[in-house]
């Protein structure tokens, strides 16, 4: 166990250094002058120009920008936007704001996406099961941003029940409709995923052999069928965990909620590489992290694991 572990704390620094980079590669090689898109229309003095690039190391070839930008990150330096702000507090700002998000969208899949799975398995063929299903391959088909529109439409607009929009200092209910769109598709995997290992299980020997011994079907259901189902749906809930706080970047935009998706697409437009670089090397650790968690308890839940 203290090997595998130790093998996959070691695997993650070639992970982040290479997202890092390929990042990095991406936002210099965007068209453009990020100086002068921090001026807009208004005509732009060369020599001020030319002392903002030096300030900001973009008058540097790339790699030693990129290194430059390393050698700060390893003291927590991640630099200062192109307003002066210092990119850890502009993190710092919008980073709780997409982990209530994740967190409540995360709640959200895990707990129906299991049940309607679980029922949907256990009760393979019925006209709920069919029911069930043309739901999730609906999820799944339609794009996060139409589902967004539509939740706006109907529960916001229409039907008044949930805010529209969330704003710069969401509460509760204010990522309440948030939180369902972006964790629909994951629901709607996590639905067909359950499913399949829930009725895959119940025609095994071993369900059969624990019947055959006079067991009840919840003693059944609960001691050996879900739990020898559950274990490839808690893989998929810790990958996705981290997978939701970069995949908001969407829905915080069609909602206007002032997370890390916001503060990510808003400095892509302005070209400050500091701040994205810095922002998916923070969502790639917590990614990451995740993995590492979700083995654990993989392990946990299969002693096959624990002895590789």
């Amino acid at each position: 166990m203290g090997k595998y572990l130790l093998r996959r704390i070691l695997q993650m620094i070639p992970v982040v250094l290479g997202t890092t980079l390929l990042v990095y590669a991406l936002v210099f090689a965007l068209p453009g002058d990020p100086v002068k898109a921090m001026f807009g229309d208004k005509p732009v003095n060369e020599a001020v120009a030319a002392q903002i690039r030096a300030e900001y190391n973009l008058d540097k070839p790339f790699f030693v920008q990129y290194f430059l930008f390393l050698k700060n990150a390893l003291s927590l330096n991640f630099g200062e936007t192109f307003a002066g702000q210092p990119v850890i507090a502009e993190i710092g700002r919008a980073f709780p704001v997409t982990i209530k998000l994740a967190l409540m969208a995360f709640c959200f899949e895990a707990i129906f996406g299991c049940v309607f799975g679980v029922i949907s398995g256990l009760k393979k063929g019925k006209w709920y099961d069919s029911v069930i299903l043309i739901v999730s391959l609906l999820l799944i088909s339609v794009p996060t941003f139409v589902t967004g529109f539509l939740g706006q439409y109907f529960l916001g607009v229409k039907w008044r029940i949930l805010p529209v929009t969330a704003g710069s200092n969401p509460g509760f209910f204010d990522l309440l409709m948030p939180a369902m769109v972006l964790g629909s598709v994951s629901m709607a995997y996590i639905i067909r995923l359950a499913r399949s290992e829930v009725s895959s299980n119940i025609a095994l020997d071993y369900v059969r052999t624990a019947r055959a011994k006079g067991m009840s079907n919840t003693s059944v259901t609960f001691r050996h069928i879900l739990r020898n189902s559950m274990i490839p749906v808690v893989t998929y809930l810790g990958q996705d965990l981290g997978a939701l706080m970069g995949g908001a970047m969407i829905t915080e935009q069609i909602f206007n909620i002032h997370g890390i998706g916001f503060l990510t697409y808003q400095s892509i437009l302005k070209g400050e590489a500091n701040m994205v670089v810095s922002v998916v090397t923070l969502l790639t650790l917590v990614f990451v992290i995740c993995n590492l968690l979700v083995d654990m308890l993989y392990a946990a839940l299969d002693p096959r694991i624990r002895y590789a």
